[in-house]
């Protein structure tokens, strides 16, 4: 399945109903969290950005242009981003078709409630996305004399 836009709304969605339908009663669910996306943007073909459960923490890979292919039980996809390669498995959920996660964090419990879960999350995504640094845009840079 291929997502034309952000896909945040709908990972929200899907996996708040799996949260209430899968998940209820299990005990390795942190109640001080909700379902959360952070930072997804397109990257090549992909949406990529961290999904945040009660019960785990993942980067996820969603197909942006081109459908992702099955992925069989123990194969890998390597995806090469600005900070280096990150290796993603494969996962299946109907609403979402095929896409690929790479787990953070499995259970939550160091999360002692939603912000500092969503501040990992931001500073993952820095991590992997880090900021261009701004141009030296100085006179004495611009005429080309040492500082």
């Amino acid at each position: 399945m291929i997502h034309h836009g952000n896909p945040s709304a709908r990972l929200r969605e899907v996996f708040s109903r799996i949260q209430a339908e899968r998940m209820a009663d299990v005990p390795l669910l942190n109640p001080a969290l909700t379902v959360e996306t952070v930072g997804f943007r397109l990257w090549q073909d992909s949406w990529l950005g961290v999904l945040i459960t009660p019960w785990s923490m993942n980067l996820l890979a969603l197909a942006g242009v081109t459908p992702f292919a099955p992925l069989g039980a123990h194969a890998v996809d390597s995806l090469t981003l600005p900070d280096g390669a990150v290796d993603f498995h494969g996962a299946f959920e109907p609403a979402l078709g095929h896409y690929r996660q790479a787990s953070l964090f499995s259970p939550m419990w160091q999360f002692a409630h939603q912000d500092a879960a969503r501040a990992t999350a931001e500073e993952v995504m820095n991590l992997l996305f880090p900021a261009a640094p701004a141009p030296d845009l100085s006179r004495r840079r611009l005429f080309g004399l040492r500082a």
